[in-house]
């Protein structure tokens, strides 16, 4: 069997906690900055800590290690593996998958180390992790786990919907006034994650609508491997049991998963946001 580590950040949540060769998965930590303190590895900081409105683009921050932080963590795994698979959260929301890039060079290690730009996060990230983890369990090498994981890729679909438009300007993805006018006439913006960007696909009054919107969009698919929920603070309006119940009528077949909204996904997106994140067949966890 391939001696090979499966490494990806602290983003990633995983919809099956004991999937086959977990053992060999590896988190990148990252680090939070709140309220002015560098909390290591995000330690004792809570979604609910985070504020609604930010007034600063550094604080509430994600803090990604740098490339030679990097060289440093793939080299020690290098002694124990033979080979990495890295596949980290959407490259146009942190930085890993770039100071990776540049690690591998400061390491020279291309041949070892395999890094894939997951154009996605949470679950979405978790769900090819898994997927990864388990064809390498079975005995796929490197480079074909590494095709398998980026032919699923462009099925892996991501919604977002957050009020907390400052944190969506911090991150890029709306200028300053959008952020401004939206949070004073409170509304809920709606983005796809589209090739790891974010997208704006439409705007709703409160999170009742949004769910009303992320049913219409499972309804567009034929058939899907796994759907999940994000749930982030205050999210009145999501009836995670109207949902679900929807899910089983529509998708009988297809696992639901629930996640909380962690610290690092609210230093993106505000505390107070929901996700959608939906796998389309005919790719499955199973190979």
């Amino acid at each position: 069997m391939p001696n090979i580590a499966i490494v990806t950040d602290s983003t990633a949540q995983f919809p099956n906690p004991n999937f086959a060769g977990k053992n060999n998965v590896r988190i990148l930590p990252f680090d939070i900055i709140l309220n002015g303190v560098r909390r290591i590895e995000g330690q004792d900081v809570k979604t609910a800590d985070f504020p609604l409105t930010v007034r600063s683009s550094t604080d509430p921050k994600m803090v990604i290690p740098n490339p030679e932080d990097l060289a440093e963590f793939f080299s020690s795994l290098l002694r124990t593996y033979n080979e990495l698979l890295v596949i980290l959260s959407s490259a146009d929301l942190t930085l890993a998958y770039h100071n990776s890039i540049e690690a591998i060079k400061l390491i020279q290690a291309n041949t070892a180390i395999q890094v894939i730009n997951s154009q996605t996060f949470s679950s979405g990230l978790g769900i090819l992790v898994q997927h990864g983890a388990e064809l390498i369990a079975r005995g796929a090498n490197l480079v074909e786990a590494d095709r398998l994981l980026r032919q699923l890729i462009p099925h892996v679909y991501t919604l977002i919907c957050s009020p907390c438009l400052s944190y969506l300007h911090n991150s890029g993805a709306i200028e300053f006034h959008q952020a401004t006018v939206g949070e004073i006439l409170n509304l809920y913006p709606i983005f796809s994650l589209e090739e790891g960007n974010l997208h704006a696909l439409c705007k709703v009054r409160n999170f009742r609508h949004a769910q009303d919107f992320f049913q219409e969009f499972i309804e567009e698919f034929e058939a899907l491997s796994h759907i999940s929920l994000i749930k982030g603070t205050n999210f009145q309006g999501i009836d995670n049991r109207l949902l679900r119940q929807f899910v089983m009528e529509f998708f009988p077949e297809t696992p639901f998963s629930e996640h909380r909204l962690n610290p690092f996904h609210a230093t993106l997106f505000g505390p107070k946001s929901v996700g959608l994140i939906v796998v389309e067949k005919p790719f499955s966890l199973s190979g």
